[in-house]
């Protein structure tokens, strides 16, 4: 290798002995002394070269020197891995082989010197390795035949594995010897064998937990073949029953019968003299006690203080928590305490105290209840920053269920303030605390957990310390009880909106007497006053319950609270008449709401009101024409058109247009029928949908698919509805797509319904007319195409 000048040569000094020349096949580099160079402002480059005898070759640069030096090229094998990436024939396998070389730990880029190489290749050998022991596991779980054939198409492919078995065991298929019973005998057995068989191969072939359906099979399975084991309990291998415990002690959400399964599982291998391993013995006694057997269970637990409890078991914690819980279901309180320190003293998860913490709430003797919330503080204490809401909503839960508001309260203070306020060294319940805004964020939690009852404590317990809570924290209670279906929360939520109701009204009578005092009184409070989503609620509940005597007496008191109604109760108070038979109730009911005391009606009013009409009422008389009938839905429409600002911008409900349009159809005004087509689109922003037109091309409000005569009706009416809406566009779908759709059918609808006789000037007449009784004639007039 030599130096060469880019602007001048080095300065050259004399020396006593000329360099020796390069020796072939070693490149050089020449660099001059430090006291040769030249100052740092001149630039100078390093050129490296090659000399192989009397050929000298310029290299590249650094890499290619490095890779000069070494004696070995990686280009050749990079070469050939691109060659290999363009070969393949689809980017899903580009794909693939670029995220295996990333596994590997390099890309195409990275391979410059032959250490790299030597890294790329030993990284292959690892992934080969990695895979053919993947490909071994998974025949390990196959049977015999499939390996074969497996193992053989794959040796054809990947000749490392050609001539090697799988190297894990395989699960023994567990199979009860048939030999020993009786023919009756030997078909349950076999049976039991065979579902045994299938089960095992299936857990074995996809490695998955059991499932419900598999835990029904084999104990269906195994109880009917047990009468026949019993005669031979030594002629049942293991296997058999490993596999059976296995089965039988999947996870409850699996097996709800868990517990009871492993119970006769347990004593079954206990007949056959099979010894239990430290997690069966525990689940067996487990088993045994939330079987009935409580006294055995335990008897069976102390025996296993030795082995199973002792401080180098590996047991001991799972051992001593299960003591707890048995002693706290049994009220042995005492026992219950000294296992608990067992646990306590070697720092186990103090949460082992919530067992201790309900036993003591439930048992409600003298002194229970203090050592119910002594327990919660020595848990809080011992969890510290580790102490979950969920802690806090599991105590406050069990205390609320047994009757305990005021630790529940002292437990919920606790959660909202870190342990900084301790309400059982007040005298007083502070401020922060007796407000209604703190009783809100405590009814809003547990209404939201579904712990109702224990709200309804809260209320009550609140009320009695002289805090109210918010009504609309009250409604969402009552709300929630009708919500639950349940015939008591339902009484409950009557009886607590009608305390609500009574507040009320004692309040605007003694605001009359001029008897109301605003000034805060000592003692229990009052329920706070009903408002109008108080009355919504109950009225929506009455409407649904077909209570319509009960909405009489509600909307008696509504008056009486004098609170300003809304259209939401308006329209319930509608609903509740009209499913009664009320009809002229319902009318006179709109007529004294809207008309004289000025209350905006929305929508659904409209949509309770079209069901007032008689024609709606009655099945319509096809001979007569209904003069009256088509007078009251125009006058309807009259007056829904004087509320069109209440109706959205993005359009009319469907099914109200779809009453409205039918009522004109069954009164056979064709006239009111295209008038309130017609504004339909142009004031109410409506466009039929097809099923409603084949409706009313039909002239039903069912379109009934159940006989073939029908079916051929409809299928015949849409194909002719098809037909002429191609027509109408002119063989271009595109006009059909979309909103173009809607206008098409329309276009269709209103054809379909224009009277066939009479002038255009007498015609004219009729729909001025008609448009001026609907009330829509200035509207139209002014949108006009």
């Amino acid at each position: 290798m030599q130096v060469q000048k880019r602007r001048s040569a080095f300065p050259k000094k004399a020396t006593p002995l000329d360099p020796e020349p390069p020796q072939p096949q070693e490149p050089e580099l020449k660099l001059p002394a430090l006291d040769d160079t030249v100052p740092a402002a001149e630039e100078y480059s390093v050129e490296f070269y090659e000399q192989d005898g009397n050929r000298r070759t310029k290299l590249k640069g650094d890499e290619t020197f490095a890779q000069s030096l070494s004696g070995e090229d990686a280009t050749p094998m990079k070469h050939a891995m691109y060659d290999i990436r363009r070969s393949l024939g689809t980017d899903r396998e580009r794909a693939a082989l670029d995220q295996v070389m990333s596994q590997l730990g390099t890309t195409w880029e990275n391979l410059r010197t032959s250490e790299d190489v030597k890294k790329a290749e030993e990284a292959l050998d690892r992934y080969g390795d990695r895979l053919d022991k993947q490909i071994e596991e998974v025949l390990g779980h196959m049977d015999e035949e499939f390996q074969e054939a497996v193992t053989g198409h794959l040796s054809m492919l990947v000749p490392s594995l050609r001539g090697r078995v799988p190297t894990k065991p395989r699960t023994p298929i567990p199979e009860v010897p048939e030999t020993s019973y009786t023919m009756n005998q030997r078909k349950k057995v076999s049976r039991l064998n065979a579902t045994m068989r299938r089960i095992a191969k299936e857990l074995n072939f996809s490695n998955a937990k059991v499932d419900a359906k598999q835990v029904s099979a084999v104990f269906r399975a195994y109880h009917a073949a047990r009468k026949s084991l019993e005669q031979s309990w030594d002629s049942v291998p293991l296997p058999v029953w490993d596999f059976l415990w296995k089965v039988f002690s999947a996870d409850e959400k699996e097996n709800p019968s868990r517990l009871s399964h492993v119970a006769l599982l347990a004593r079954d291998m206990g007949e056959a003299k099979v010894a239990l391993s430290p997690s069966q013995q525990l689940l067996t006694i487990e088993a045994v006690f939330v079987d009935g057997w409580n006294a055995k269970a335990l008897e069976n637990w102390k025996r296993c203080i030795p082995s199973l409890g002792g401080a180098s078991s590996e047991s001991f914690q799972q051992f001593w928590e299960l003591g707890v819980r048995m002693y706290c279901r049994s009220g042995d309180m005492d026992e219950a305490q000294r296992a608990l320190s067992k646990l306590l003293d070697r720092d186990s998860d103090p949460r082992i105290l919530m067992p201790i913490i309900r036993a003591r709430s439930e048992r409600a003797a003298p002194g229970d209840f203090e050592a119910a919330w002594i327990a919660y503080r020595q848990m809080r204490e011992l969890l510290g920053q580790n102490m979950k809401l969920s802690d806090y909503d599991d105590i406050i839960s069990c205390f609320l269920t047994t009757n305990q508001t005021e630790n529940a309260l002292y437990a919920f203070v606790d959660m909202m303030s870190d342990g900084q306020i301790d309400l059982k060294k007040q005298k007083y319940m502070p401020s922060v605390v007796a407000n209604k805004f703190f009783v809100g964020k405590w009814l809003k939690r547990l209404i939201g957990a579904g712990d109702l009852d224990g709200a309804h404590s809260v209320v009550n317990y609140m009320l009695d310390r002289g805090v109210q809570a918010a009504p609309v924290q009250l409604n969402g209670l009552i709300g929630a009880w009708q919500r639950s279906g349940g015939a008591e929360n339902t009484e409950k939520a009557d009886k607590m909106a009608w305390s609500m109701i009574q507040a009320r009204i004692d309040f605007v009578r003694a605001r009359k007497d001029g008897t109301f005092s605003f000034r805060p009184t000592k003692g229990p409070a009052s329920m706070p006053s009903a408002t109008l989503e108080t009355f919504s609620v109950l009225a929506e509940n009455y409407r649904i319950r077909g209570l319509h005597a009960g909405m009489e007496k509600l909307w008696d008191a509504f008056q009486d609270a004098e609170i300003s109604p809304d259209a939401f109760m308006m329209n319930q108070l509608l609903e509740s008449c009209i499913r009664a038979g009320q009809v002229e109730e319902a009318q006179g009911l709109y007529q004294a709401l809207v008309l004289e005391r000025g209350l905006q009606p929305d929508p659904y009013t409209f949509s309770a009101l079209w069901k007032t009409l008689d024609i709606n009422q009655t099945i319509p008389n096809h001979e007569e024409v209904n003069v009256e009938g088509i007078r009251a839905a125009r006058d309807l429409f009259a007056e829904m058109a004087r509320w069109l600002p209440v109706f959205p911008p993005e359009g009319m409900d469907g099914q109200l247009a779809r009453k409205i349009l039918h009522t004109f159809r069954r009164l056979k005004d064709n006239t009111g029928f295209l008038v309130a087509l017609t504004s339909m689109r142009k004031l109410f922003n409506f466009l039929p949908p097809e099923t409603l037109t084949l409706e009313l091309l039909m002239g039903t409000m069912r379109l009934i698919w159940d006989s073939p005569l029908q079916k051929r009706k409809i299928m015949a009416a849409k194909r002719d509805m098809d037909r002429e809406l191609t027509e109408w566009a002119g063989g271009d779908e595109t006009k059909l797509a979309g909103e173009g759709r809607g206008m098409a059918l329309y276009e269709y609808v209103h054809r379909k319904h224009w009277p066939k006789e009479g002038s255009q000037e007498e015609m004219g007449k009729a729909f001025v007319e008609a448009a001026r009784e609907m009330g829509v004639y200035d509207g139209l007039m002014s949108t006009r195409d």
